[in-house]
């Protein structure tokens, strides 16, 4: 197991994870940033606030980045794609 921390880089702030979290290895420490994310969405949703939230940057503990996860990629796993147009998403019916 190795300590990753997962820093909040938003848009006009940046949060640093100081405890970390300990996973087996970096594609663990991008699920949870993408978990992290969506959670973070959720509740940003729920109290009527815009998410500014642009990334998580995954650092190993010597503040080395391994890689960073952009809001926009985990939340385009979860929601559907706005279209644009005179037709809605029953223009099939």
């Amino acid at each position: 197991m190795q300590t990753y921390f997962l820093h909040l880089n938003f848009l006009r702030e940046y949060v640093v994870d100081t405890d970390g979290v300990e996973l087996p290895d970096l594609e663990a420490a991008k699920i949870e940033a993408r978990e992290t994310i969506r959670e973070l969405a959720a509740e940003y949703i729920k109290m009527g606030k815009p998410l500014t939230l642009w990334s998580i940057r995954i650092c190993d503990a010597d503040d080395r980045l391994l890689a960073e996860v952009a809001s926009a990629e985990a939340l385009h796993e979860v929601i559907a794609p706005v279209f644009n147009g005179p037709r809605g998403p029953d223009s099939h019916v």
